[in-house]
């Protein structure tokens, strides 16, 4: 019973707001008013225009759902300004006086904008595969591994359909022919199949999908290519290709785009210390400041 008198009142109070739209803009026709400068809700003194409600409002909707969204745009608006109203009240003038802040957020909003504009004009984005081997081969401190990664073969199958000694033949002869048939076969009845298409992924990510395994992931590593565990209800197979270790360095093709992204940094904050440089050199040979010397 509670349930559908809050539902009643829902829809009490969308057809109220409907209502208030409708008469709002008959009595802006019958007296001439303008529906822009109409307000459909007020808190104290303060109003939300009818203009503003209906920027709000995207074409097309149903009367339900623009019913549902007028109701939540005027509740979010009236919350916000009760909320602005009480901190006005309980916060002193200092604290209520954001000139200082304000003049630093547009004038450091100017000079963002300014900047944005100079490096889409300007800036040198081009980066040739030689340019990112040489950044690779001159910054190797910085493509140290975290994690083991691995090239591998990943499945999971339930027990009542695993071939398991067939699934660790095609693993470990690891040929075209075999891999083939792995795949062909994981297709219909593995619950996750998966060769990452041979490339580098972290090692962590495969191991935890498997439950209960309890070996260090680098004396998986060291131990075998061919790792198959087992629960209650499926097989896990793992066939490792290639690895790296944690402590080694990452190989190329693996921190590539890594690498051009620090490389686009580097030329961002370059021309953006240049850009202030020469600006304050060119200010300062037109004598358009003054640095008061203190004594």
């Amino acid at each position: 019973m509670r349930k559908s008198i809050h539902i009643h009142h829902q829809r009490h109070t969308r057809w109220i707001i409907l209502l208030l739209i409708v008469v709002t803009l008959m009595c802006c026709k019958y007296f001439g008013k303008s529906a822009d400068e109409a307000y459909v809700a007020k808190v104290d003194e303060k109003t939300y225009s009818l203009r503003d409600l209906r920027s709000q409002l995207p074409s097309g909707m149903t009367k339900s759902d623009s019913l549902a969204r007028v109701n939540d745009i005027l509740t979010r608006w009236i919350k916000k300004e009760l909320l602005l109203k009480m901190a006005e009240e309980n916060l002193d003038e200092a604290q209520r006086d954001l000139t200082q802040e304000l003049e630093e957020y547009k004038n450091a909003l100017i000079i963002y904008r300014y900047q944005q504009q100079l490096l889409s004009q300007k800036l040198d984005t081009v980066l040739t595969e030689a340019d990112i081997r040489h950044y690779y081969d001159i910054y190797p401190e910085k493509f140290t591994l975290d994690y083991n990664i691995v090239k591998a073969v990943y499945v999971e199958i339930p027990k009542n359909v695993a071939k398991s000694d067939q699934i660790k033949r095609w693993m470990s002869e690891n040929s075209p022919r075999s891999m083939s048939e792995l795949e062909s076969y994981s297709f219909q009845y593995a619950s996750k199949y998966d060769h990452f298409n041979n490339e580098w992924v972290d090692f962590n990510k495969i191991l935890s999908q498997i439950p209960g395994v309890k070996q260090q992931p680098e004396i998986l590593l060291k131990d075998s290519k061919f790792h198959q565990f087992s629960d209650l209800n499926n097989y896990y197979f793992v066939m490792i290709n290639d690895y790296i270790l944690a402590g080694e360095k990452a190989p190329f093709v693996f921190v590539k785009d890594r690498i051009e992204s620090l490389i686009l940094n580097t030329r961002k904050m370059e021309f953006l210390h240049e850009l202030e440089k020469n600006i304050y050199e060119k200010g300062k040979r037109e004598n358009r400041f003054i640095i008061k010397e203190f004594k």
